[in-house]
């Protein structure tokens, strides 16, 4: 709609499963068994690569003059990724918005196995990134908070009122199925462990807990490819309160590093747009200019408290979904 013609990128077009890594190219044995057309699908241009101009339409639309040169862009994660510096090994990401993601940057290509990790194209050339990622975070805890007449405020203040393992009560958060590491559509959510003593602050607790565990979950099948972390940011909405930073914290065993940079996808969009107009010679010069993190959090008194209930967590899965299946 921009520029009147299609075009695609690979961070995007690999995401299709119509893509092939490899090659860095459309998978012409997948349109083959598909019986799909390959000139049905969008000419791959590079993502800091321009495409054409902005249409008279478009620039009408946007308020903005027309003719302007378009970039490929890229996909939000990849985006996000180039906006905080992740490009090469090292750091891995965690957002936490609707769902939650791990991200980690590769400089050679790692396929995942188990299928349990996605490995898919970053936004510069000869550069990939594996991620987990889960369905229900903060969609998750938007549920809880309506459902239970909280606002944020009291979210925070009645889940911080009770001691970590909300004394005995785990919330499984697949309200919408989940991906990493079960890979399961029809997986459901639950708070398991009800009694007569838990009351909201309680039920607030154990979603707080059981999204952080499902991002540790997360983590782990990552780390199990192979990828090694020197450090792990955090990016995203979900990662503000100080409160919840340290709950993480606590949960992963692990410090939390955070990148001061608000709206990451956008930015990282926009960089690639300056990349294509010659401001910055490539995808890895941006990348170098990001703002270092800053330590926000480390694990504290709490972690012991979280590592049964974690355990309980992970056993819960499976006789939940054979029960319910």
């Amino acid at each position: 709609r921009l520029i009147q013609e299609a075009a695609t990128e690979p961070s995007d077009a690999s995401g299709t499963l119509l893509y092939d890594l490899s090659t860095d190219y459309w998978a012409k044995d997948v349109l083959d068994a598909l019986d799909l057309r390959l000139d049905f699908l969008a000419p791959i241009r590079e993502s800091a690569e321009i495409c054409g101009v902005l249409s008279r339409l478009a620039s009408e639309h946007l308020g903005v003059r027309p003719n302007l040169p378009v970039v490929g862009g890229a996909a939000d994660t990849a985006a996000a990724a180039l906006a905080g510096g992740l490009l090469d090994p090292g750091p891995v990401q965690l957002t936490i918005g609707s769902g939650a993601q791990v991200v980690a940057p590769l400089n050679r290509l790692a396929i995942d196995s188990t299928a349990r990790i996605h490995t898919y194209r970053a936004a510069a050339p000869e550069r990939w990134y594996a991620m987990g990622a889960m369905q229900n975070a903060g969609l998750a805890l938007e549920w809880v908070r309506t459902t239970l007449g909280a606002t944020w405020d009291d979210v925070y203040a009645e889940a911080f009122a009770v001691p970590p393992g909300a004394q005995g009560l785990i919330f499984l958060p697949y309200l919408t199925g989940e991906r990493t590491p079960h890979f399961d559509p029809a997986a459901k959510g639950a708070w398991i462990g009800l009694g007569l003593g838990h009351g909201r602050g309680h039920l607030l607790r154990a979603a707080l807990e059981g999204v952080a565990f499902a991002v540790r979950q997360g983590l782990e099948a990552l780390l199990a490819t192979g990828v090694r972390t020197s450090e792990l940011r955090l990016a995203g909405g979900g990662s503000l309160d100080p409160r919840w930073r340290q709950l993480l914290a606590d949960v992963l065993e692990r410090p939390l590093l955070a990148t001061p940079v608000g709206d990451a996808s956008a930015l990282g969009a926009a960089l690639l747009a300056g990349v294509g107009f010659g401001a910055w010679r490539d995808a890895q010069r941006v990348a170098a200019m990001a703002a270092p993190p800053q330590l926000v959090a480390t694990p504290g008194p709490d972690t012991q408290a979280y590592r049964e209930p974690y355990l309980r967590y992970r056993q819960l899965y499976l006789p939940i979904a054979a029960a319910l299946s």
